[in-house]
């Protein structure tokens, strides 16, 4: 009997470690397509910039919304170099500004789902904005391209369904930290300690997209070889043009 017992015992063990190891499964490829994409083009070295950061961060709590972070570096002559910033997020700024029509660079900027240019503290509008556009994307379910993103081991597994268009589009794939606070020892913030959200650490253009089904499998060092908090998967017209679809994978 207490052989039996201890049988029992075992089994339940091996049946709670397996559902236990499908939940990590599920939640390591966990994916969210019905996004809006917030980028905002920020800087260590901007005293205009924190209540942008902070909005960002509110953003970056909804489930619904793909909050980024891009650190540009132009401000570091103000005595301070950012400690996140890549000449990757300069050069992306500069692309949509051109596209939208922009003389220059400014910060904060906000670009929301590739068409917005809105100056980042503007709280009500960024609200206002965000909400059109999800109420767009709820109204174009099934009409736009579907994304799967999936995490196993250290490779991305990444499809994009079948979908007619017109011209072409940019897939590209960003790593990016949750939380990165900062003692600022210098420049417009001295001697604050501030905290940044969603901070993109890679960006990496994979390739052109023009409405065929495609399924890629990439590696972590594919990605630029760190260890990211999460991934997110943007299709753009174009290059940096209005966002056709997005999803971000939580780790």
């Amino acid at each position: 009997m207490n052989i039996f017992l201890q049988m029992i015992r075992i089994l339940s063990v091996a049946v709670i470690f397996t559902v236990s190891a499908v939940n990590m499964s599920l939640n390591f490829a966990h994916a969210n397509q019905n996004i809006v994409v917030v980028e905002l083009f920020t800087s260590q070295g901007c005293n205009l910039c924190p209540p942008a950061d902070e909005l960002l961060g509110e953003l970056s709590t909804q489930e619904d919304i793909l909050a980024l972070g891009f650190s540009v570096d132009y401000w570091n002559y103000l005595g301070w170099k950012d400690t996140f910033a890549k000449p990757e997020c300069v050069a992306r700024q500069k692309k949509y500004n051109k596209e939208l029509g922009k003389s220059g660079v400014y910060t904060p900027q906000m670009v929301i789902q590739g068409r917005h240019d809105i100056i980042g503290s503007r709280r009500d509008l960024v609200h206002k904005i965000v909400a059109e556009e999800r109420v767009k994307i709820q109204q174009q379910a099934g009409g736009r391209p579907e994304i799967t993103f999936e995490l196993s081991g250290d490779m991305i597994n990444l499809g994009i369904s079948a979908h007619v268009m017109g011209g072409w589009a940019t897939i590209w794939i960003i790593g990016y930290d949750y939380e990165k606070v900062v003692d600022i020892e210098g420049g417009e913030l001295a001697d604050q300690v501030r905290k940044y959200h969603n901070v993109v650490r890679v960006i990496k253009h994979i390739g052109r997209w023009t409405g065929q089904e495609i399924n890629l499998t990439l590696s972590e060092a594919d990605l630029g070889g760190g260890q990211y908090d999460a991934y997110a998967v943007l299709l753009q017209q174009q290059e940096v043009g209005p966002i056709i679809a997005a999803a971000k994978l939580k780790k």
